[in-house]
C-alpha cells in the first residue's frame, strides 16, 4: 500500500518513506505524558491502514522548480501524477519552462527513478520508518502549523541513501507524520552527496499525502542546487468515490 507514501525527492533519486512508528518511541518520556505518547505512537500504523484500506487510484498536478545560481532561469517542470494500487505510478509532464540541457536530463531522471522505485516492494521496505531500520529518541513537543506535535529523532540502523538522519513531527490527534526533515544517511551518489530534504504532508478526505518536498545538495561543478515540490489538485479514489483537495499546497519558492 503506498497512497500515503512520502516521496521524498533528491537531484537523482527518490527515497520513500512510509509512516510507521515503534511503541517504545517516546519511552524516555514520563509520568501519563509517557502513556499517553506511546498510546498515540502505537496507534499510528493502525490509523493509517484503516485510512488506506481502500484507496485505489491517488490522482495530483506537481510543480517542480530547480534552482541554481550558476543559471540565469529557474527550471519549472509541471506534471500530472497517477498512482494506482498494484502498478505504482505513472507521470504526465504537462510543459517544461527553462529547462534544457542538464535540467531536463536531472527532471527526467526524477521521474524515471520515482516510477521505478514505487513498483518495488523492496525499496519501500528498505526504506518504511521502522524498528528495523531506525531507533528512535524522544525529542519532546513543537507547535507545527498549530497543531502540537511529538517529536522523535530518526537515527538509521544502516548507512543508507533510502534512510534519513533526522527528525519527525507526529501528530497525536490525526496519528499521522506531517514532517520529515534531514540527511541521507549516505551519500546518494558522488556527484550528489547527502541532500537535505524537508518534506510536509496535507491531508485530503481522510488521507495524508504529500504537501511539500524541498532538497538542497552540494552538486560536484555546479554547487549547491535546490529541489522544490509542490503538490496539488488531489483525487483519491475509493473505488467509486472521490476525496477532492480544496485548496492547492502553499508554494515553497516564490
Amino acid at each position: 500500500m503506498q497512497p500515503r507514501c512520502c516521496s521524498v525527492t533528491s537531484a537523482a533519486a527518490t527515497i520513500t518513506i512510509v509512516a510507521s512508528l515503534p511503541f517504545y518511541a517516546l519511552a524516555g518520556m514520563r509520568g501519563s505524558e509517557t502513556a499517553n505518547a506511546i498510546q498515540i505512537v502505537s496507534q499510528v500504523q493502525e490509523a493509517e491502514n484503516k485510512r488506506e484500506a481502500d484507496v485505489n487510484t491517488i490522482v495530483c498536478t506537481r510543480r517542480y522548480v530547480l534552482k541554481n545560481k550558476r543559471w540565469d532561469k529557474d527550471a519549472v517542470m509541471h506534471v500530472r501524477t497517477t498512482w494506482q494500487s498494484g502498478s505504482g505510478k505513472r507521470f504526465e509532464i504537462v510543459k517544461m519552462e527553462n529547462a534544457e540541457g542538464l535540467q531536463k536530463r536531472v527532471f527526467n531522471k526524477l521521474l524515471e527513478g520515482e516510477a521505478e522505485a514505487s513498483r518495488q516492494e523492496a525499496n519501500m521496505a528498505e526504506s518504511a520508518i521502522v524498528p528495523a531500520n531506525y531507533d528512535f529518541l524522544p525529542l519532546g513537543t513543537e507547535t507545527l502549523k498549530g497543531r502540537e506535535c511529538l517529536v522523535l529523532q530518526l537515527i538509521p540502523k544502516r548507512s543508507s541513501k533510502y534512510l534519513i538522519e533526522g527528525k519527525a513531527w507526529v501528530d497525536p490527534k490525526e496519528h499521522a507524520i506531517i514532517r520529515i526533515e534531514g540527511r541521507t544517511a549516505k551519500s546518494v551518489s558522488f556527484w550528489i552527496g547527502k541532500p537535505y530534504i524537508v518534506q510536509e504532508f496535507q491531508k485530503v478526505g481522510d488521507v495524508w499525502v504529500s504537501s511539500i518536498n524541498r532538497s538542497i545538495s552540494d552538486v560536484k561543478l555546479i554547487g549547491k542546487t535546490e529541489l522544490a515540490v509542490d503538490f496539488s489538485n488531489y483525487d483519491i479514489a475509493r473505488g467509486r468515490k472521490l476525496a477532492q483537495n480544496a485548496g492547492d499546497s502553499k508554494k515553497l519558492l516564490e
